[in-house]
């Protein structure tokens, strides 16, 4: 008997000490690969924050340029400045100003000069000495995040942006390059910060948040912590935790622009309060990483960077693993207790375990694929956005002086009439190619829905009268089938117009002359279904992973941006689009979107 339970004992104690360093060895592999997909979140938000600042970029060295060919015509530069200004507000442009050479201000597109303080109305020496330097004819400053004065008198944080320059003559422009002043954009860090970080969510609760150079909270989960220090608000909230721990990892290492994973205490997460164990990544955003390189000066660059951290509760990760370590612990004390008896039921357990903790791991990495996937695309529409507005800035300066040249000598009351013609035709054409551009804007900068009560039969029906001619044209008939129990939603009308009009000329398209097009919806639980069904010739095989990409099209004359817009817009409603196909007989594209 003796021998039984010392035998018992051994084998007890060796499984116990092989399950602990497996259950060890476990959480450490899941909590690192947990962390290394944080970090990819935490690049991802990087990189769509630096794309903003290449966006910005743009937009001003073309003002500058602009600058050089309308300096004789001051009132209409400032004009086109106003409606960009206008345009730009909804992107977290707070103010556009003008600055003498002298470093006096001239003009403000966001205030009235009387409601800005006297010692904003004077630039810095240090930055009109930068401007007027002959070497930084074309570059872009960017400054550290200050406190800026609104209209009505209050503080808030912002960045600001400032090119020079310079006024040339028309007929000589190389020879003929004055410094004429400053133009400076002010900008909302928050904004940019709160719009990349809006809706990531890392594992099940995990959120993302966003610093300055300073420390301060550019985006939190919690609104209240924005623009505080975010070591300070966080001890304000929790008194009795101490935050030493995640302050060491800031001062050395995320503020110093380093990249990597780690875990902190906190008090809280979300609605749940206590002492919560975090795993976090962070990874610096640089501000001279964009397309257009060379040409921007950071001020006190080695400092002037912002860093993103994603942050998830530690028993999110293994919460299971220490469920089960419990469970399996109880086990073994039965197994010393009952001998050989429970041995077998130990084993069983551990099997039970494993199978457990298997499934667990391939939930969560299907759900972190899942989330991969997305911000794949979304890094799609950011590198597309990015190459359009490279795009946009190499064409739209020598297009307008390519206009306004043509312009100019069509004024000419000598000029003869074929020659007039001539002119004609390079106006319409820089008119197309600016209308092109303006498309272009339209697909990077997509505009918000605007949601309201909308009956989505009646939407269809409208589209149906909208384009029942030109199906008639080409011998196609255009029908619906309506389910009248689908309820009203909260949808943008002029949207979903828009995407049932792109899926109907698509479906015309593909069968050319007679066939039929039906668009139907009906009610599919707690979403609304809408398809539109072609008997067209069908979308081959090999393509179909690749049509909501933007820019890929098998037409001769086509941009590639249908399909990929109509997603964007399906998604901005936070639906799905799938599409159905077989060649010869036709393409059914479904929408699925949310009743409420």
């Amino acid at each position: 008997m003796a021998s039984i339970l010392t035998v018992a004992l051994l084998v007890s104690l060796t499984f116990f000490s092989l399950w602990y360093w497996a259950s060890k060895r476990i959480e450490q592999i899941i909590s690192r690969q947990f962390n290394e997909q944080q970090l990819m979140l935490a690049r991802k938000i990087a990189d769509n924050i630096e794309g903003y600042f290449d966006l910005l970029e743009n937009e001003l060295t073309s003002y500058a340029d602009l600058y050089k060919v309308e300096s004789d015509t001051i009132a209409h530069f400032r004009a086109y400045g106003a409606l960009e200004f206008k345009d730009k507000q909804a992107f977290g442009i707070l103010d556009m100003r003008i600055f003498n050479s002298q470093g006096r201000l001239e003009h403000s597109y966001g205030q009235t000069l009387k409601s800005i303080p006297q010692e904003a109305q004077n630039l810095d020496a240090t930055y009109v000495d930068w401007a007027k330097a002959p070497e930084h004819r074309g570059m872009v400053f960017l400054t550290k995040t200050f406190l800026h004065t609104d209209p009505s008198g209050q503080q808030r944080l912002a960045m600001a942006l400032m090119t020079p320059l310079y006024r040339m003559s028309s007929l000589f422009p190389e020879q003929n390059k004055t410094f004429a002043g400053i133009l400076k954009i002010i900008f909302d860090p928050t904004f940019v910060s709160q719009m990349a970080t809006k809706d990531v969510k890392s594992g099940q609760t995990g959120y993302a948040w966003v610093i300055d150079q300073h420390g301060t909270f550019l985006a939190h989960y919690e609104q209240e912590f924005v623009g505080q220090d975010s070591i300070k608000v966080r001890q304000k909230r929790n008194t009795k935790l101490s935050f030493d721990r995640l302050e060491y990892i800031q001062v050395n290492h995320i503020l110093k622009g380093e990249e990597g994973t780690d875990w902190y205490e906190s008090g809280w997460h979300r609605e749940k309060i206590g002492k919560i164990k975090k795993l976090l990544a962070y990874t610096p955003v640089r501000f001279d990483k964009g397309m257009v390189r060379g040409i921007i000066q950071v001020e006190d660059s080695p400092h002037n960077l912002w860093a993103v951290g994603v942050a998830a509760p530690f028993e999110e990760v293994y919460g299971l693993v220490e469920s089960l370590q419990v469970q399996v612990g109880t086990m073994a004390g039965f197994i010393f207790v009952l001998i050989v008896g429970m041995s077998g039921l130990l084993i069983s357990a551990s099997y039970n375990w494993n199978e457990s903790l298997t499934r667990e791991v391939e939930l969560k990495t299907d759900a972190l694929r899942q989330s991969h996937e997305r911000l794949l695309r979304s890094e799609r529409f950011a590198a597309v956005g990015e190459a359009t507005a490279y795009v946009r800035h190499e064409i739209k300066n020598p297009l307008m002086i390519i206009g306004g040249f043509a312009r100019q000598l069509d004024r000419n009351p000598h000029l003869p009439g074929s020659a007039r013609q001539k002119l004609k035709i390079i106006t319409d054409e820089v008119q197309r190619l600016e209308n092109f551009l303006g498309d272009l804007r339209d697909f990077t900068q997509p505009a918000c829905p605007v949601k309201q009560e909308a009956d989505l039969n009646k939407i269809v029906r409208e589209v149906q009268f909208m384009m029942q001619e030109a199906a008639e044209e080409k011998q196609i008939q255009l029908r619906t089938s309506l389910d009248d129990s689908v309820p009203s939603g909260q949808f943008d009308p002029n949207q979903m117009k828009q995407v049932l009009i792109n899926l109907i000329k698509n479906a015309m398209e593909a069968m050319e002359t007679e066939g039929s097009i039906t668009v139907s919806t009906r009610r599919q639980g707690d979403q609304i279904c809408i398809e539109v069904a072609d008997t067209g010739k069908g979308i081959e095989p090999e393509l179909m992973p690749e049509i909501f990409n933007p820019f890929f099209t098998t037409k001769k004359t086509g941009t590639g941006l249908g399909l990929a817009v109509i997603n964007k817009i399906v998604e901005d409603h936070h639906g799905t689009v799938s599409v159905q196909s077989t060649q010869g007989k036709g393409t059914t594209f479904s929408i699925l979107l949310p009743c409420q």
